[in-house]
């Protein structure tokens, strides 16, 4: 009896120990801009970047796959720059992409854009938006699906969905050029663009972990589109990214070789997913986002 009881137990150790952990509550992505490594840790204009990375997790050894935007931006989400090289907006991917699993899967999902002028917009540019930033739009699939492209949304909805609970699973919050570090003409310069960059971090990062959504396994990460100053590390320069988790690890740096289709590896394995292209053989980011 003591035999089959030990035997018994053994199994129920084992069973939990490989137990898949529970899917992601609500993770919330905010790309920047233009940004290296280099020019982001340490910086004294980024003084809320650099506490949340102090306190949470930050990949030190995190890159763009390409340059310019754009394909940066596409490969986030299906898995594949499909050799872009521009920021065209005219161009247009006909493939399965992270959106596209969580719709098939039953989840939420939700694009919020600064500067977008109405909901599921589908030019090129207004203001200071770009659709060279939206990845959803750049989905032929989805820019055809008046349905899906109700997902495609203002920023300001951002507040009002922390605030109803109504939050989606995943959350892509890109903020336009006068806020993502990167800058246009009649933007702040220098510093005062460094700044602004920061202030929007702070304002979002602060709501999404004081609203309902901040709960089980949910996580923000912050992370860069690519670097400046000509650096081709990884395709798209070395980036500063950050996790932030609810319930996940603390004080914790890695220096694993991570990129885009890292995170998005990541995420799809958070939600049992299958890996897109080539998220299927890049490492998932276990160690920052916790199990």
């Amino acid at each position: 009896m003591r035999s089959q009881l030990a035997g018994l137990m053994a199994v129920v150790l084992m069973s939990s120990a490989t137990a898949a952990p529970a899917p992601f509550s609500h993770v919330f992505v905010i790309v920047m801009e233009n940004t290296g490594y280099k020019e982001a840790i340490g910086n004294p204009n980024l003084p809320t970047l650099n506490a949340l990375a102090q306190k949470y997790s930050l990949a030190t050894n995190y890159t763009g796959v390409a340059h310019p935007s754009l394909p940066n931006y596409v490969a986030l989400l299906f898995g594949s720059t499909f050799g872009s090289h521009n920021d065209d907006p005219r161009q247009s991917f006909k493939s399965d992409n992270l959106a596209l699993q969580l719709e098939s899967a039953g989840l939420s999902w939700k694009g919020y854009f600064q500067g977008l002028p109405s909901v599921g917009w589908d030019g090129g540019a207004a203001g200071h938006y770009g659709k060279k930033h939206n990845p959803f739009m750049l989905s032929a699939d989805i820019a055809a699906n008046p349905k899906l492209r109700q997902n495609v949304v203002k920023l300001d909805a951002l507040s009002a969905d922390l605030n109803s609970g109504k939050a989606p699973n995943f959350a892509l919050i890109v903020p336009d050029v006068c806020h993502d570090m990167h800058g246009a003409l009649n933007c702040p310069r220098g510093p005062a663009l460094q700044r602004t960059g920061n202030a929007f971090i702070k304002t979002w990062t602060e709501k999404i972990m004081a609203s309902s959504a901040w709960t089980g396994r949910s996580a923000i990460v912050i992370t860069f589109d690519e670097s400046e100053g000509g650096d081709k590390t990884g395709g798209g320069g070395k980036l500063a990214t950050v996790v932030i988790t609810k319930n996940g690890p603390r004080n914790v740096t890695s220096a694993q070789p991570y990129n885009h289709y890292s995170l998005l590896r990541t995420l799809e394995d958070g939600w049992g997913l299958p890996a897109l292209r080539e998220a299927g053989q890049a490492r998932p980011m276990t160690d920052l986002f916790g199990p």
